[in-house]
Parts: structure tokens; C-alpha cells; sequence
């Protein structure tokens, strides 16, 4: 086969040694800046999705800024303080991604994101302007949004975990080639395609096309993403026979195995009201089965012309046949002198009784929720508006993990669907699955919306709004995005302490209640935690600053307190940055 040439490989390095006889030639320092700069473009990568890359206001406010959280403790959700704690972060999800990269790098199960869909319906905002026709670079500033936010994702999520992208035909295509860079091809899942309304609702009567799908695009962080396929469950309805040998039956060789037989009134045969593992299922011994399997031949080889010798209703136990857990079969003869029909009673397959043995479906990609989508507008007690998702989307995307204590983040909150999905399936089967949400308040969209779902759920109210006899127990603390300005007065690194108990909150899941957990950033604490006795003391977390005596260690290991260190690398790269100013 010929060598296939890259013609624009070939253009590419013909101008690359253009450029190195023009830079040799010239003394010329800025004209030299300037081609290799030239060469820089010339070198970038050429396959793959390419944009004008664009810089966020909230992207630049970090140059100067060092976001941090504070929590706001009248909007704190307590049902049960044994239960780990789940975090509602208001503000710019750029800020909230930044920190949760210092406390969570590695430790989220599953994302699920409803980015904006770049209609320009006034669905995407980019520095407090609504996108339009008229903006020129419509696509990359929605990519470079995305890009941004996806990179840190990839670095929250386990080596197993996935991340779940709602998103329709206007940036579907842009947005598969982002994941396949970021990603990486080889761990795409699957693309869900997912029916939002019925072929009779119309949306615009100007539409030249009427949309009813839209898509989920699913990728795992690694080939350690696989997802966990439910096993088939194996029905034994129809293993609902029974037979009893009321009598010995007469013993001989057929078909040279070894058979007993059992006369009218030596054996009773009972249907069973509902199947087992240890029923028995009947068979006709007819048709297609007469040559399909072991026991349809033997009983043609066999059994089919016996009834002048042996009679009629006679019941035959076949031994060494079949493979299910008995070491026999039985068959039945004619019952009429006209029939030459039987049957055959075999025990559940072998394959279908060993443990992790079942077969698995392969997971569908296509989902008709038209009539989900159609009932959301009141689901968890907010109205919404477009595009609000039903519970029924993101508790699929759950079942992803057979685990039932996994994290799962959505920082395009919005509604809060998410965080109900969790609660539901912690409720259906005990879990203690976490959720992080976060969510910008503009519109007051947090708080009365995403943190009014949240009331909701912990006061009880169903899918319409409507209070019910079940509430949904967990625990939630609400934090909001602040800044500290990177300034060289040496108030930053004391200001920056004030704030890492907020981050080992979110880190642990937890409160630093001062009882069974505390919190000791220096010596002094460290004694005055001591000298307070450590008999409600669980957990014990201590900043590189305190030096523990021999003596203390040895009071907080007849305690049985985990002492957990405060990590130095929350805020290490924002004071290197400041030192430098």
C-alpha cells in the first residue's frame, strides 16, 4: 500500500524552515519575537477543535482576588446530626470549582451538569451579557466557558468516577469533540438520547423543525470507568411444580441410563402457587423441542412409543440428563390412549444458580421521559421554567454505581434536581450517597429556588408540592463566595486561616461542633482542648503548626481520637502568589 502523504504537514515544515533561514538572517530582536510567534502557531496542534480562546470577567477577578467561603448558618439543614453533611455553594461555579479543587481533587463519584445550551434565548450569559446572532465568536466564548469548567471537573472526579453533560443539537457536536480532547476518546461512554416532549407539542409555530430529543453525553475519567450493569433478575415463576414419589418405582436401564417407573397412584404431581430456586418447571415434550435439547431427544428416542409397554400416566425419572441442580429428570407419558404427547419437569439452570451469574442487558441509549419532562414543573415544590430535569433522569445516571456512599457534584444546580435524586435513592434503599451542589444567585435563583427545593424535601413535599407523610432527613450547609484581595500588607495568610475551617467542613463532609469534632491550629488551642477533656472527642483536626507532646499523643490514643492534619496545600499556590507581589 502507498504511503499516504499530510500535505499539510509537509506545507507546515516547508514554512517552518523558512522561518529558521529568515530568523538566522536578522538581528532584529522584535521582528524575531514576532517569528516565533509565528512559529508557535505554526506548531500548534491541527486536528481537534479549535476556537478563539476568550477570558471570563470572573476568570480575570482572580488575578487580584483569592476566592474563599462563607458559610451562612441561618440557611443550615439539620435532620440528623450522625449523617454526613451535603454543601449548597452560591456563587460563580468557576470559584466554587476552584476551591472544590483543594478539597475534593480525586474524591467525586459521579458529575452531572445542565450547562446552558447556547440557544440564544437568553439561555447563556457570558460576563452579565446575554449571547446574540450578532456576536461574532458565539461558539468559542461558549467553549472557552465549558473548557474551563470541564478541566477542573476532570480533576475532581475518581479514577472511576463519570460525568454526565445534558445538552441539545446547538453545541452537541462541539461539545462531544471538547470531551473527546479533554477526556480522551477511548473513555466516551455512551451519548443518552432522551425524549423531552411529545411529536404533537408545539414550541414555536415559526420552527421550520420540531425538537424532541435531547442528549446526555457520558465519559468516564479512566478505563476504570465501567459502569455497574444491574444482572438480570432470573425468573422463577414458572418453577412452580412439585413431585412426590409416594411409592418405589420399578428400576431399569433406557437409552442406557438408568430410569425409574412410576405407576398411577406411585407419584403426585402439585402445581405451586408461586415459583422457587427449588421448584420445577413443566415442559410439553412436542415440536421444536423433540430435537432442541437432551431431554426433547430422549424422550423421541425413547420414551414416545412406550406407553404398550409400560401404560398410560406413567411418570419416568431419568437420572444423569439435563443440566440443572438435580441429578435426574422426569417425564411423562401419554395420559390417553390417542395422545402421544408428554412432558418433561426440569430444576432451574445450573448457570442461573451460581452467584454474579446472571446475564446483564446492554444499557439502552435512548429514553422516552416526554411525559416526565411534561409533569416537572412543580417537582420539589419550585417552578422552574425551561429546562428544569426530572428526578427520573439523574437517579439513572446514579445507578452508574452499585455503591451506595458515592459523592455526586453538580455545579449548573439551578433547580436542585440533583440533590433530590440522591435523597431519593438514599431513601429507596439506606444509602448515604453525598451531594455537592452549586449554583450562581442570579435572580435570586440559590436561594429561591435551589435552597427553597432544599426546605422542601427536609419539610416533606412531593413531586407536586403537595406535603406528604415522607420528609427526606439529611443535613446541608449553605456557603457563599467571597473574595480576599491578594495584597503584601501580611493580612492575607491570617485572613486565608480564618477561612480553611469552611474548606475542612466541605472536605469532610462534617461540622466542627467543638464536641465530638474539634479543631486545634495552634498550641494554645491544642491545650485549652486538653485541658477540656476529649471524653465526647471523636475527631481531632490539627494544623502543621501545632506540635504534639509525647504526653498529649498519648492522652488522645487512650481517647481514641483520630487526629486528622489540616492540609498545607489549601491556599500554598495564592500565598506563593502573594509573596511575589
Amino acid at each position: 500500500m502507498a504511503e499516504t502523504i499530510n500535505l499539510s504537514k509537509v506545507k507546515r515544515e516547508k514554512l517552518l524552515s523558512k522561518l529558521e533561514l529568515l530568523k538566522q538572517q536578522i538581528d532584529d530582536e522584535d521582528i524575531i519575537a514576532t517569528l516565533n510567534e509565528v512559529e508557535t502557531e505554526l506548531t500548534k496542534k491541527k486536528y481537534g477543535l479549535v476556537w478563539e480562546e476568550h477570558s471570563e470577567e470572573v476568570d480575570e477577578q482572580m488575578k487580584s482576588n483569592i476566592p474563599i467561603f462563607i458559610e451562612d448558618k441561618d440557611k443550615e439543614i439539620i435532620s440528623d446530626e450522625t449523617l454526613p453533611f451535603n454543601f449548597l455553594l452560591e456563587g460563580d461555579n468557576l470559584h466554587s470549582l476552584k476551591l472544590l479543587e483543594k478539597t475534593h481533587k480525586g474524591k467525586i463519584d459521579i458529575i452531572y451538569i445542565d450547562p446552558p445550551y447556547n440557544t440564544l434565548q437568553n439561555d447563556f450569559m457570558y460576563d452579565d451579557k446575554f449571547l446574540s446572532k450578532e456576536d461574532t465568536f458565539i461558539h468559542s466564548m461558549w467553549l472557552s466557558f465549558m473548557d474551563k469548567r470541564l478541566r477542573i471537573a476532570k480533576n475532581l472526579l475518581k479514577e472511576n468516577g463519570f460525568i454526565f453533560i445534558s445538552i441539545d443539537d446547538h453545541e452537541a457536536a462541539q461539545l462531544k469533540l471538547l470531551c473527546d480532547e479533554l477526556f480522551g476518546e477511548s473513555n466516551y461512554q455512551n451519548t443518552y438520547y432522551i425524549q423531552v416532549r411529545y411529536a404533537d407539542k408545539i414550541l414555536k409555530s415559526d420552527m421550520r423543525y420540531h425538537k424532541q430529543i435531547e442528549q446526555v453525553l457520558v465519559y468516564g475519567k479512566t478505563s476504570q470507568s465501567v459502569p455497574w450493569l444491574k444482572p438480570e433478575e432470573y425468573n422463577y415463576d414458572k418453577f412452580n411444580f412439585r413431585i412426590i414419589e409416594l411409592n418405589r418405582g420399578k428400576e431399569m436401564q433406557i437409552g442406557n441410563k438408568r430410569v425409574e417407573i412410576f405407576q398411577k397412584g406411585d407419584y403426585q404431581i402439585e402445581k405451586l402457587p408461586i415459583g422457587s430456586k427449588t421448584g420445577l418447571k413443566e415442559i410439553w415434550a412436542s415440536g421444536t423441542i423433540l430435537n432442541g435439547n437432551s431431554s426433547g431427544r430422549f424422550f423421541r428416542d425413547y420414551l414416545q412409543g412406550r406407553k404398550e409397554i409400560d401404560g398410560l400416566g406413567v411418570l419416568y425419572k431419568v437420572y444423569d440428563i439435563g443440566d440443572d441442580q438435580y441429578n435426574y429428570r422426569y417425564f411423562t407419558g401419554p395420559q390417553k390412549a390417542n395422545a402421544t404427547k408428554g412432558k418433561y419437569y426440569q430444576g432451574v439452570p445450573l448457570d442461573k444458580l451460581k452467584e454474579n451469574s446472571q446475564k446483564t442487558t446492554p444499557l439502552p441509549n435512548y429514553y422516552d421521559m416526554a411525559a416526565d419532562f411534561g409533569n416537572i414543573r412543580h417537582e420539589g415544590g419550585v417552578d422552574f421554567g425551561s429546562g428544569k430535569k426530572p428526578v427520573k433522569l439523574i437517579k439513572l445516571f446514579i445507578d452508574y454505581f452499585e455503591h451506595k456512599n458515592i459523592t455526586v457534584l453538580d455545579f449548573f444546580a439551578g433547580s436542585g434536581t440533583t440533590a433530590q435524586a440522591v435523597l431519593e435513592a438514599n431513601l429507596n434503599d439506606g444509602g448515604t450517597r453525598k451531594f455537592i451542589l452549586c449554583t450562581n444567585n442570579q435572580n435570586q435563583i440559590c436561594e429561591k429556588k435551589t435552597y427553597k427545593r432544599l426546605i422542601n424535601l427536609n419539610q416533606g413535599l412531593n413531586i407536586n408540592g403537595r406535603k406528604t407523610e415522607v420528609s427526606y432527613e439529611f443535613n446541608c450547609k449553605y456557603y457563599k463566595t467571597s473574595f480576599i484581595p491578594k495584597t503584601n500588607d501580611g493580612t492575607v495568610n491570617s485572613r486565608l486561616l480564618d477561612s480553611i475551617t469552611e474548606l475542612i467542613k466541605l472536605e469532610h463532609h462534617c461540622e466542627i461542633d467543638n464536641h465530638s469534632i474539634k479543631i486545634a491550629f495552634n498550641d494554645e488551642e491544642m491545650d485549652r482542648i486538653i485541658e477540656e477533656g476529649l471524653s465526647e472527642c471523636r475527631k481531632l483536626f490539627v494544623s502543621n503548626e501545632v506540635f504534639l507532646t509525647s504526653e498529649q499523643e498519648k492522652i488522645l490514643e487512650n481517647y481514641g481520637v483520630e487526629i486528622i492534619d489540616i492540609p498545607e496545600y489549601y491556599f500554598a499556590e495564592e500565598l506563593r502568589e502573594v509573596d511575589e507581589i
